[in-house]
C-alpha cells in the first residue's frame, strides 16, 4: 500500500498549472457541449457544425421521439385513467431488482389518486 515514493515538490503542478489546466478544461467542456452534445442529444445546432457532420438530424429525431412517447402517454391517460409509471433506471438492468412497473391510478388532471 506505501510502494510509491512521495514525490518532490519541484515535481508537482504549481497552483498557476492547476488553475490554467482547470481553465483549459472548462473551455473545452463547452466547445464539446455546442458542438456536440447540444445538437446531437436536444436538436439545438446554435454554430452549424452538428448539421454538417449529421449529429443534429439526429437530435431532431430525438426531440420528434420524445414528443411522441408525450403525446401517447397523454393519450393513454385520457383512454384508461390509468398511466405506466417507470423511471429511466426501471427499463434497464435495474427492473430485474425492482420487478414490473405498477400501474397507478390517475385522476382526470394527471395526479396520482391515493387510496
Amino acid at each position: 500500500m506505501h510502494n510509491s515514493n512521495k514525490p518532490n515538490l519541484d515535481e508537482l503542478p504549481t497552483s498557476a498549472q492547476l488553475i490554467k489546466s482547470t481553465i483549459i478544461a472548462a473551455i473545452a467542456a463547452v466547445v464539446i457541449l455546442v458542438t456536440i452534445v447540444l445538437p446531437s442529444e436536444y436538436g439545438i445546432d446554435p454554430t452549424g457544425i452538428g448539421k454538417a457532420v449529421g449529429l443534429a438530424e439526429m437530435g431532431e429525431i430525438k426531440v420528434q421521439l420524445a414528443e411522441e412517447a408525450e403525446a401517447d402517454r397523454l393519450l393513454e391517460l385520457q383512454n384508461t385513467g390509468t398511466i405506466e409509471e417507470q423511471s429511466n433506471l426501471g427499463g434497464g438492468f435495474f427492473s430485474f431488482f425492482s420487478g414490473p412497473p405498477m400501474l397507478k391510478p390517475r385522476s382526470p388532471n394527471g395526479q396520482i389518486n391515493i387510496a
